[in-house]
């Protein structure tokens, strides 16, 4: 089962296909063509033969009604030897149902993942040699306007994530952010950039979201946190602290069954959660976990 740490920057794209172009471009110095809409297209690629390529996602560039490029998103968190067979097919295959420009692009967690995915795949053919473009974090645009953060809040997560800890103006820029995207995300992006941060960069976001001394008194805070703030933020730890402990587990190859989950996820004392934590590190079975 894919890791969160997988597939929330896929969702993020997915929210907002309109970030690959500004991503080729600001991370990349790859300027996209001339173009009118940004779409996601199916990310199954498949040909006349039984074998089904599916990529992680694909979003094609379309000015009026041409194709003008095809980009398909990989996420790469671990070293898989496999994609150097199956990001070539991807492309091949893309390029010939969309008859248009086809490019990888590649975002990945960490600078040395991004170093390894960005290593030439030669193909066999002379001058068939695929260099994917990948994106870490250090590649990952800043975003420290308010007005930017606002248009592109999807980019703003990403920026937060990558440069928080570093850069505490991201962390601003990401809280005006979430207050212009739906309820439904707000929560979501949150907990995924404060999950990424360090002590010092998360204990900046909970000064943000201390409703009481945040001057303009944003939306996203209120809600989140709610009135009774010490509940909300007691509670937002055991709702992290839980989500830790299951995806501790999973990483590991430990996948909880459906009754552990819920017992995990109902849990509201944070020193059990926090014990459950350690614990999920060291057992050998998810049940253990309780023992």
């Amino acid at each position: 089962m894919p890791s969160r740490e997988h597939e929330i920057p896929l969702r993020i794209i997915q929210n907002l296909p309109e970030m690959v172009p500004v991503l080729l471009k600001e991370s990349l110095g790859i300027d996209p063509p001339p173009h009118t809409e940004t779409v996601l297209t199916s990310s199954v690629l498949t040909n006349c033969d039984p074998k089904e390529w599916n990529s992680d996602g694909a979003v094609v560039l379309r000015n009026g009604t041409e194709h003008v490029l095809a980009v398909v998103v990989e996420r790469q968190h671990r070293v898989d030897t496999r994609k150097k067979s199956s990001w070539p097919a991807y492309l091949v295959t893309l390029y010939a149902r969309l008859g248009c420009p086809a490019i990888l692009l590649v975002l990945c967690p960490t600078d040395g993942m991004a170093c390894t995915c960005a290593e030439a795949i030669h193909i066999g053919h002379p001058g068939f040699v695929l260099s994917p473009l990948v994106i870490g974090p250090s590649a990952t645009p800043v975003v420290v306007d308010a007005r930017r953060a606002r248009a592109f809040p999807e980019l703003a997560v990403l920026s937060a994530r990558a440069h928080g800890d570093a850069n505490p103006a991201t962390l601003d820029a990401l809280m005006e952010a979430l207050d212009s995207i739906d309820p439904d995300r707000r929560a979501f992006y949150y907990d995924y950039v404060v999950a990424g941060l360090g002590e010092a960069a998360q204990k900046h976001m909970e000064d943000l979201m201390a409703v009481d001394t945040w001057e303009w008194q944003s939306d996203f805070a209120r809600t989140y946190v709610g009135i009774g703030r010490e509940e909300g933020r007691e509670e937002g730890r055991a709702k992290e602290a839980a989500r830790n402990v299951i995806l501790i587990l999973q990483d590991r190859g430990l996948t909880p069954s459906e009754q552990e989950r819920q017992r995990i996820e109902s849990c509201t004392d944070l020193d059990t959660l926090e014990k459950w934590v350690l614990r999920a590190v060291r057992v050998e079975r998810s049940g253990d976990l309780f023992d």
